[in-house]
C-alpha cells in the first residue's frame, strides 16, 4: 500500500487530533497532515477513515473528510500501480495538488452547480478497490482514462456528457491519441461505469451516456496458442550456448542469422511457460505458487484474478519441471519466477529460435479505417498464450469443456467460446487431412 492514514498524537485547540498521511513510493517517504482533524473515538483505525455519521469539532461531516482521504489514497495508489518514481518534494507537490483541489471543489452539487468530472473519481476508484477487489492492472486502466479525459477537457463536468460531447471524445481518441476503435470502445465502457456510479450516488441526474452507442468497428482477435507439435518442440528444445550464431528463417523462408544470449534466463522461461501450458496457470498465479500449494499430486490454490479456488492435477510433464527445481530454494516458491515483462521478452526470443513463423494476421480499425498486420507467431507470444495452449490442447484431446473449466476457474461458457471455436476448426482441418489421405 502506497499510503496510510493515522491520528497525530497531540490534539489541536478544539481537542481533535490532526489526521496525518504517510506516503511511501518507490523508496521515498513523506508525512503530512491532510488538513482535517477528528477525535479518536470517531476514527476507525482499521479502515483508516472517519466513522459513518461523525463530525469533527468544526462541524465538518465524515463524508467530506473521507472524500479527501479517498482522493489522496487513489492518487498515490495509482502512481504506485504505474511504478512512478517521485522524490520527496514531488510527493509533497502531488499531495498539495490533491488537497488543494479537494478544498476548492464543491461537495454539494445542488448548492454549487455541476460537479467537475474528476471530483469523485478518486472516491470511485477507492470504492472499486475495497468493494470489488480491483487488481493493479485494473487501477491502471482507470488512471489511463483519467489522463485521457484531462487532456480532452480538464474542466468537463458530470452534466456535460451529452451525445455531442461523447461524439467529440470518440473523435479525440481516434485523432489525437490514435487509439484503436476497440480501445475506444473499452474506454467508453469504463466511462459508463463511472458515470453510472455517479448517478447512483446522486452526484448527477444526467443519464445520456447510458443510451449512447458509438459507431466503432471491431474484429475478433486471433487466439494465439501453441499447437501440439509446437508445444512439444518448445518443451524439448535445447537452447544453444551464449555466443552461438544460429541460422533462422522468416515468414517468407528467407535466411537470417542471430547470436544467442541469455541462455540461462531462456532456459528458465521455457520451463515456466511450459509449466503453465501443462497446468493452465496464469502468470499471476505462477508468480505466487508456493511449494505448500502442491500436495498429493495436485496444485491447490486461490487464483489472484478471480479468487477462485482451483484443484489442478499434475501431469507427468508438469511434475518433471517441478522435480528439476526441487533442490533449489526460491523463498518458498515452487519455481524461479521472473517479472512478466522479462518473461515475455525471453519467451519471444525462444519461440524465434524454435522458428514458430506461422503468419498471423491481426485486423485493426483506427478511426474506422482497416489496417491488417501480419506477423510471425513468435512475435505475438506472451505468458497468457500458455493458458490458451492448455485449453485448446485439452479441447482437442476430447476433454469436456466443463471439466476444463473446473481446472481453469472459468465460470461460464462465454469465456470458453473462442477456444471451443478453435477446437472445432482443428477438427475440421483434421477431417480435411483424413479425406486427402484417402485420395
Amino acid at each position: 500500500m502506497a499510503v496510510t492514514f493515522y491520528l497525530f498524537t497531540r490534539p489541536d485547540k478544539k481537542g481533535d487530533h490532526p489526521i496525518y498521511t504517510s506516503i511511501y513510493l518507490n523508496g521515498s517517504r513523506f508525512c503530512s497532515s491532510i488538513g482535517y482533524s477528528i477525535s479518536p473515538e470517531k476514527w476507525d483505525d482499521e479502515k483508516m477513515k472517519v466513522k459513518h455519521g461523525a463530525s469533527n469539532a468544526r462541524k465538518v461531516p465524515f463524508n467530506t473528510i473521507n472524500s479527501r482521504i479517498a482522493a489522496i489514497s487513489s492518487r498515490f495508489d495509482t502512481l504506485e500501480a504505474n511504478n512512478a518514481k517521485l522524490s520527496k518534494e514531488q510527493i509533497k507537490k502531488q499531495l498539495a495538488e490533491v488537497v488543494g483541489r479537494a478544498a476548492k471543489e464543491s461537495d454539494t452539487p445542488e448548492k454549487y452547480g455541476p460537479v467537475n468530472f474528476f471530483h469523485y473519481f478518486d472516491a470511485f476508484i477507492l470504492d472499486g478497490k475495497l468493494n470489488h477487489k480491483w487488481a493493479l492492472n485494473t487501477v491502471k486502466k482507470w488512471g489511463t482514462l483519467r489522463a485521457h479525459m484531462k487532456k480532452f477537457n480538464p474542466d468537463i463536468t458530470l452534466d456535460d456528457f451529452d451525445k455531442e460531447t461523447l461524439d467529440a471524445y470518440v473523435r479525440f481518441g481516434a485523432t489525437e491519441i490514435h487509439m484503436l476503435d476497440v480501445s475506444i470502445r473499452k474506454e467508453l465502457s469504463l466511462l459508463r461505469w463511472y458515470l453510472g456510479w455517479c448517478v447512483d450516488k446522486g452526484y448527477t441526474t444526467n443519464q445520456t451516456f447510458s443510451k449512447y452507442r458509438a459507431r466503432l468497428k471491431d474484429t475478433k482477435k486471433p487466439v494465439i496458442f501453441l499447437e501440439k507439435d509446437e508445444l512439444l518442440k518448445l518443451y524439448g528444445f535445447k537452447i544453444p550456448k551464449n555466443g552461438t550464431e544460429v541460422v533462422l528463417h522468416d515468414m517468407d523462408g528467407e535466411e537470417y542469422r542471430k547470436v544467442v544470449t541469455e541462455k540461462a534466463s531462456m532456459d528458465k522461461v521455457r520451463d515456466l511457460f511450459c509449466f503453465c501450458c501443462f497446468t493452465s496457470l496464469r502468470y499471476s498465479d505462477l508468480a505466487q505458487l508456493q511449494r505448500t500449494n502442491i500436495q498429493d499430486g495436485y496444485i491447490q490454490l486461490t487464483t489472484i484474478k478471480t479468487d477462485d479456488t482451483v484443484n489442478i492435477p499434475l501431469n507427468e510433464q508438469a511434475q518433471a519441471i517441478l522435480n528439476k527445481y526441487a533442490a533449489f530454494d526460491f523463498d518458498g516458491l515452487a519455481l524461479p519466477v521472473i517479472s512478466n515483462q522479462k518473461m515475455n521478452q525471453y519467451l519471444k526470443e525462444i519461440c524465434e529460435l524454435c522458428e514458430f513463423t506461422t503468419p498471423v494476421t491481426i485486423v485493426q480499425y483506427i478511426d474506422g479505417k482497416r489496417k491488417d498486420i501480419c506477423q510471425p507467431k513468435w512475435k505475438l507470444m506472451a505468458t497468457h498464450a500458455a493458458r490458451r495452449t492448455f485449453i485448446c490442447t485439452a479441447l482437442a484431446a476430447g476433454i469436456p469443456p466443463q471439466v476444463i473449466m473446473k481446472m481453469t476457474g472459468h465460470s461460464d461458457y462465454k469465456a470458453m467460446k473462442p477456444y471451443i471455436e478453435v477446437a472445432e476448426r482443428t477438427k475440421d482441418d483434421a477431417m480435411v487431412k483424413f479425406a486427402n489421405f484417402l485420395k
